[in-house]
C-alpha cells in the first residue's frame, strides 16, 4: 500500500493543491478528499477513469470542491466512455444535502452528483470494503461534523486526521498505525486554534507518540515556508519516529 500527495493546503489551492490523497494497492486506487485542485493532479497522474472510491471527511469546500467539475460532462467526455463511475462517500448527516444546494445554487441539476457518481453516505459507525482496503471512521473535532479515516489493506494501516482539534481520544483510533497523516495547520496553540477544530505539528506529534504510530506526515499546511519547518521541527522534537512535511507530489510506501 502506498500514499500519494495530490494536495494538502487549507482554504485555496495556492500552489500545493487542496486536501486529496491518493491510497493505493495493485488492484485498488483509493482517494481521501477532493478539494480544489484535485481534478486537475489526478488527471496529471492518469488516474482519472481509474479511482474506484472518493471518500470526502467533511464537507468543507477544500476537501470536496473539485467533485463539481469531477461529475461534468467535460471531464465525462476527457476521460473516455469506458471510465469507472467511483463510488462516493459522503457523511451521512449532511453530504447529500451539501451537494444539492451546491448544484442548486449554480442552476445544475440538483441530482447532477448521483447521477455522476454511485453516491454513498457513511459516518462512524460504517465499516467501508474498497476493493484490498477497509475503512473505519472516528469523528473529528471540527467546526461540522465530519470523520478520519483508518485504512488498512490487512497489512499496513493508514490514518488521515482530516481536520480536527486535538483530542486524546483520537489516538486510540490511531493506535499503531504504520503511517499517520495529520493535520497541522497552525504553529502556536490557543483559543482561536481550538474554536476552528485545527492542530499544530507539536499537536499532531503528541498524538503520534500517544498512538504509538511509526511514522508520521503533516498535512494541510499553510503556504508558509518558514513556518511549516518550524513545525516539522517542534514536531520532531516531541515524537521519536519519522516525521516529514506533506509536498504535493510526494510517496510514501506503507508497509
Amino acid at each position: 500500500m502506498e500514499l500519494e500527495i495530490l494536495g494538502l493546503g487549507v482554504g485555496a489551492p495556492l500552489g500545493q493543491g487542496c486536501p486529496c490523497y491518493a491510497v493505493r494497492t495493485d488492484s485498488t486506487l483509493l482517494v481521501l478528499d477532493f478539494g480544489p485542485g484535485a481534478l486537475e493532479r489526478a488527471w496529471e497522474r492518469d488516474m482519472l477513469g481509474r479511482i474506484d472510491a472518493i471518500v470526502i471527511s467533511h464537507m468543507h469546500l477544500d476537501h470536496m470542491l473539485d467533485l463539481l467539475p469531477l461529475s461534468g460532462e467535460i471531464t465525462e467526455e476527457a476521460i473516455g466512455p469506458k471510465a469507472r463511475r467511483p463510488v462516493v462517500y459522503v457523511p451521512r448527516d449532511h453530504g447529500k444535502t451539501v451537494l444539492i444546494a451546491l448544484a442548486e445554487a449554480l442552476g445544475s441539476d440538483p441530482a447532477r452528483f448521483e447521477h455522476a457518481f454511485d453516491l454513498r453516505e457513511y459516518d462512524a459507525g460504517d465499516e467501508l470494503s474498497v476493493g484490498d482496503l477497509r475503512l473505519t471512521f472516528a469523528p473529528i473535532a471540527h467546526t461540522v461534523s465530519g470523520y478520519s479515516p483508518r485504512v488498512t489493506d490487512g497489512r499496513a494501516t493508514l490514518v488521515y486526521s482530516a481536520d480536527t482539534a486535538y483530542r486524546e481520544e483520537l489516538a486510540q483510533h490511531c493506535r499503531g498505525a504504520d503511517l499517520l497523516l495529520l493535520e497541522s495547520t497552525y504553529l502556536e496553540p490557543g483559543d482561536y486554534l481550538e474554536r476552528q477544530g485545527h492542530m499544530t505539528g507539536e499537536q499532531a506529534a503528541q498524538l503520534a507518540r500517544l498512538a504509538g504510530a511509526r511514522r508520521l506526515v503533516l498535512t494541510h499546511t499553510m503556504p508558509f515556508r518558514e513556518e511549516n519547518e518550524e513545525n516539522l521541527r517542534r514536531a520532531r522534537a516531541v515524537f521519536d519516529g519519522d516525521v516529514q512535511l506533506a509536498t504535493r507530489g510526494a510517496v510514501f510506501p506503507i508497509a
